[in-house]
């Protein structure tokens, strides 16, 4: 695998428009010192997980005997599970805790990664690492970009953009459920 590739693979699954609706949903009414907060302690927590998971990712699997079929459909259960309180505006978490799960590390990113990493090969490691890395860096500006767009955006507007964002990630949700079940043979 290239960079290119795995960049690729990773701007779809952890990119910008994964990582901001939650986001927002999380920050909403924060100051920007709070929403930066929040986004450095969710980058630093999400390169930690991310760089564990691509190094130690195949031998975990291994160890729990976990099929990729498993983790897809375990993915999409949760992804589908977290687009319905998006989308019926469910906000789990009272004190605008950051979790570089609700970022970063959301199950299907996690889920990739487990699939993408090969220890076995220290190149494609370091490749992988540095697509992840370079990903992480494109979703921070995109948080500073959001910083200077939410000074002229309207919070009605937000929410409405929540909410369609939310059905398409409860989508997503249902194709890795169906994928995962596939996979499985159960389909």
């Amino acid at each position: 695998m290239t960079f290119i590739e795995a960049f690729s693979i990773l701007v779809a699954v952890v990119g910008p428009p994964k990582i901001l609706l939650p986001f927002l949903v999380d920050t909403e009414g924060a100051d920007a010192r709070r929403r930066w907060q929040v986004a450095l302690t969710s980058t630093a927590l999400a390169i930690a997980t991310g760089l564990f998971v691509i190094v130690a990712g195949r031998l975990l699997v291994a160890v729990f005997h976990i099929s990729s079929g498993a983790l897809m459909l375990a993915s999409g259960v949760i992804l589908f599970v977290h687009a319905l309180d998006l989308v019926l505006g469910r906000n789990h978490s009272e004190d605008n805790r950051e979790l570089a799960t609700a970022y970063y590390a959301n199950p299907v990113a996690v889920a990739y990664l487990f699939l993408m990493a090969d220890a076995s090969d220290i190149k494609y490691t370091f490749v992988l690492a540095g697509g992840f890395l370079a990903v992480i860096a494109l979703d921070l500006a995109a948080i500073a970009v959001l910083g200077i767009l939410l000074r002229w955006v309207r919070t009605t507007y937000v929410w409405v953009l929540v909410r369609i964002l939310g059905v398409l990630l409860a989508a997503l949700g249902v194709d890795l459920i169906i994928n995962g079940l596939t996979e499985l043979k159960v389909l």
